[in-house]
């Protein structure tokens, strides 16, 4: 048995702040495992409450909450002869720690903090002065991570910080490791590496449990994520973007899952947003429509309301809500979509809009607003030939008063179809499309966008497929200014520059956290032929202007998930200030040759 001996990884759905209904589904999913003969079971990090509670993990309540549902989970496992890790806040002394409980037979063998972890609430392993606690009236070891049972030597760390670990551990046979990692695109191939190698070099098995669906889809989606790695090799693994719980089991000495063909990944160094492989485009609707179902599944909606404009971002986010509905069999005629026209809509995008909604099979209905806006003009003493920043803004925000006051009558979610890039611009009407309950596409830049839709439009049926092709063609316009016998005469490349170049700065700014003058060199070797050094100094000065003035839009911007590795929420991922100077990237901009 030493040898050769049963792992498993557990996954159960979670009910965030309720720690009884978790406890519950941790033994009932603890028993499915022991009935595959597991001897090692793993649940994810923070499993008792949720890794997403916030605040309340400094409430009392929470805390003896998540002591009682232990104590429930250490009672119905007193005769199961497997070692059990569940997570829990815990609260030692005047410390709280994210802390991982190591169970076996009805007894605690150690509490396991993690040594990665939300600071404002929880205090580091490495800050933990301790050796051991009181628990239930008896003394457990803590901050030790090593274990011996079955005469197997097993290390349990909780989190995902590999550099925690010391350089090797050469008696530890199996590693248990719980998480709470979100979703993003390309992060599980990142992830996989990692534990591939880590596993490689210690020799050992490596299991590992991250967080299911039920976790808060406030910022980013969660979904059952769970891998065992032996010796380098992957030895089970389970379907992602699911909304139900997880289950693996698998013997340490599995064969290994080998995939007959091995991707070449090259990075587009125009589009550093775009996955090298794109079949990965599609894993971003996946994601989106992991965190609407949560969102629907916490409000108890099962109807949603947005704007159909014929252009690219509101149709991205209507595939969003048709392939959430698809997963939770819901019907499609409860995604109420509407075409409001204004003084600047021209037919084919109104066009457009119609046709993709009918070939969805999505509940369809124009509103006209043009008489409502000429009626505000009047109210506000505004001359409706004067085409000005009022004239652009106020069909905005009467398109968004229709869509949030639709949603009061139907009982609906208004989804939001603002994008990445446009945020990143400030490139939407304060309190008009700037505005929704739920900003589904806020984590995907403009570039991406494209790429998703016309990966999209390939494999959907033909009448489908038509329409994101013609949608794709289309000039990108917020179609606020009037047409032209017919035609878009308000091109937003035309005014803010090409998303191109914006989504490409945005990219370096943000992730790879460059100074001006080095985006500005890698825009010149990336887009050699395309634009001149004239015209990506002159984009890249207005992409800076705007991404500092814009701020106060983003700082009260809607709930959504994040799709990539960062976002622009001001809750997680951008902290700065709205009133903040940007002369110094402004002027190093100014003085570039």
């Amino acid at each position: 048995m030493k040898n050769n001996i049963k792992v498993s990884a557990v996954c159960p759905r979670v009910v965030l702040a309720d720690t009884a209904k978790n406890a519950a589904n941790i033994i009932k999913a603890v028993k499915t495992a022991v009935k595959q003969g597991a001897k090692f079971i793993i649940t994810p990090e923070l499993s008792l409450t949720g890794a997403t509670c916030g605040d309340l993990f400094l409430q009392p309540v929470l805390l003896d909450g998540a002591l009682k549902a232990l104590n429930k989970i250490l009672q119905a496992t007193k005769k199961i002869d497997a070692v059990i890790v569940v997570g829990l806040p815990l609260q030692i002394r005047t410390q709280l720690i994210n802390a991982s409980a190591v169970l076996y037979k009805g007894r605690i063998l150690g509490i396991v903090p993690a040594e990665n972890c939300e600071t404002r609430y929880f205090t580091p392993a490495r800050q933990i002065r301790f050796n051991q606690t009181l628990i239930f009236g008896k003394k457990v070891p803590l901050n030790t991570f090593i274990f011996k049972v079955f005469n197997i030597i097993f290390a349990v760390k909780t989190g995902l910080d590999l550099n925690s670990y010391p350089p090797l551990m050469p008696k530890v046979k199996i590693v248990l490791n719980p998480s709470s990692n979100y979703e993003y695109l390309g992060k599980q191939e990142k992830l996989e590496s990692l534990i591939a190698i880590f596993s490689a070099v210690q020799n050992c098995t490596y299991v590992y449990a991250s967080s299911a669906f039920g976790e808060s889809s406030a910022e980013a989606a969660y979904s059952a994520n769970a891998l065992i790695y032996n010796k380098g090799l992957l030895i089970a693994n389970c379907a992602r973007f699911t909304t139900q719980g997880q289950i693996i089991t698998c013997y340490t000495e599995d064969k290994p899952q080998i995939n007959d063909t091995e991707k070449t990944r090259i990075r587009d160094s125009q589009r550093p947003f775009s996955p090298s492989n794109k079949q990965e485009l599609l894993e971003i609707l996946d994601l989106q429509a992991l965190a609407l179902a949560r969102r629907l599944e916490q409000t108890k909606i099962d109807k949603v309301v947005l704007g159909i404009s014929g252009g690219l971002d509101s149709t991205l986010a209507l595939l969003a809500a048709v392939h959430t509905f698809k997963k939770l069999n819901l019907p499609l005629k409860n995604i109420f979509a509407y075409t409001l026209p204004g003084l600047g809509t021209t037919a084919k995008t109104k066009n457009n809009a119609a046709l993709l909604c009918k070939a969805l099979g999505v509940s369809f209905a124009e509103i006209d607003i043009k008489p409502a806006v000429l009626q505000h003009f009047k109210d506000i003493k505004q001359n409706k030939n004067t085409v000005d920043v009022t004239y652009e803004n106020a069909q905005a925000r009467e398109r968004m008063q229709i869509l949030f006051d639709i949603s009061n009558k139907l009982g609906a979610l208004v989804l939001g179809t603002g994008d990445m890039s446009e945020f990143a611009l400030g490139w939407a009407t304060y309190g008009g499309d700037h505005l929704s309950m739920y900003g589904i596409n806020a984590g995907i830049p403009k570039t991406l966008i494209q790429e998703i839709v016309a990966k999209y439009a390939e494999s959907a049926p033909a009448k489908v497929g038509a329409v994101l092709k013609d949608i794709l063609a289309t000039p990108i316009s917020p179609e606020l200014k009037p047409a032209s016998k017919g035609r878009i005469t308000q091109k937003t490349e035309d005014l803010v520059g090409p998303y191109i170049l914006h989504d490409f700065f945005l990219y370096h700014f943000l992730v790879e956290k460059c100074a001006p003058k080095d985006i500005y060199l890698r825009a010149l070797y990336a887009f050699k032929g395309s634009f001149t050094k004239a015209e990506i100094k002159h984009w890249l000065y207005i992409f800076f202007r705007r991404f500092f003035t814009q701020q106060f839009k983003r700082s009260c911007s809607p709930e959504g998930p994040k799709i990539l590795e960062v976002s622009l929420s001001p809750r997680t991922d951008l902290r700065l200030p709205s009133d903040v100077n940007s002369n110094l990237w402004l002027e190093e901009i100014e003085k570039l040759k």
